[in-house]
């Protein structure tokens, strides 16, 4: 059920150190996976049986990470059942707000307007869309938008929302002038691997966004065994400032498999050719002028903005560019 990583999945370190262990089958991770899934579906405690939660840190890359990982099998357990698809589908029907429309293209937006082309000429590709809730916009906004998911459902989705969808092979030897992952690096068994892929497809002056997991101080988190019993998705989310439980969620089991830190993307930048160009989530604010309530919900939420960018918090958001 559990595939081994034995060196740094990012920067292949064979020096790794054990930062944190625990039993599948013992707290706080029973209680963490058991929360995770309370709501999204059913987990088979059979699969977990004898099972380690382990987790390493590199200290080349800085990289934390699972050194357990779901093989296939567990993998196609975890995105069916213990995640099952209608949960999925209600909360991401959830979040097809304006509120949420109005963040999304506010974001693309401000990414777009770094390229000096037409909307039209711009080739997005969204690598692992989800339910398609930022293709989806991309595409209303004019780009030309391709994406890559696991499971025929969102591939039918996809293809109904009129976006390309392209299998994980067939994205190598494309060219994009945008590669968007939002929150999906997390995910991947073989991150370093796949950056590097990525990255290739990157057009001159392509930009490529990376948005992972708050990781704050998870690692003294983990050294001092205070992993918490709760996963984020039971609590009432990420908050605009993260904090411990923030942390925590960024290597939560089964699924988070790696946290990354701005040193773990700044290797990854230099060793594809890239520069960081932003670590701060910027967007453009549209104001309601048709009524006062309207103007008050844009101008706060413009103060967000300005707040953000006057403090540079910085929270699991890059923006990454291959030299022209």
């Amino acid at each position: 059920m559990f595939v081994a990583r034995h060196t740094c999945p990012v920067c292949g370190a064979a020096d790794c150190e054990q930062i944190y262990r625990c039993s599948y089958q013992d707290d706080p991770v029973k209680s963490l996976v058991s929360s995770n899934y309370a709501e999204q579906g059913v987990v088979d405690w059979s699969l977990l049986a004898d099972a380690e939660f382990e987790v390493h840190h590199c200290p080349r890359c800085d990289l934390i990470y699972q050194s357990n990982v779901p093989g296939d099998a567990l993998l196609e357990e975890i995105y069916t059942r213990m995640i099952s698809s209608e949960a999925l589908e209600q909360y991401e029907r959830s979040l097809l707000t304006l509120d949420n429309f109005q963040r999304i293209s506010g974001e693309f937006a401000t990414i777009f307007h770094h390229m000096n082309k037409p909307i039209h000429a711009i080739r997005v590709l969204d690598y692992g869309m989800g339910m398609g809730r930022w293709a989806r916009v991309a595409r209303g906004m004019g780009a030309e938008v391709y994406a890559t998911e696991i499971g025929d459902d969102k591939y039918t989705l996809g293809r109904a929302l009129g976006i390309k969808m392209l299998e994980d092979e067939e994205v190598d030897g494309n060219t994009f002038d945008l590669v968007h992952t939002e929150q999906v690096c997390e995910h991947l068994v073989h991150p370093g691997r796949d950056f590097a892929r990525l990255a290739k497809t990157l057009a001159p002056g392509g930009l490529f966004k990376v948005a992972v997991p708050y990781r704050g101080n998870l690692e003294s988190i983990l050294r001092a065994g205070k992993l918490s019993d709760r996963a984020l998705f039971a609590t009432a989310g990420a908050r605009d400032i993260p904090g411990d439980a923030e942390a925590s969620g960024a290597i939560q089991p089964l699924e988070h498999l790696n946290a990354y830190s701005a040193k773990t993307i700044d290797w990854l930048a230099r060793d594809n050719g890239l520069e960081i160009v932003a670590q701060v989530r910027r967007r453009s604010v549209a104001i309601d002028t048709d009524s006062i309530k309207g103007m008050a919900s844009g101008v706060k939420r413009l103060g967000v903005e300005l707040t953000k960018a006057a403090i540079r918090l910085r929270i699991g958001y890059y923006l990454l560019r291959k030299p022209r």
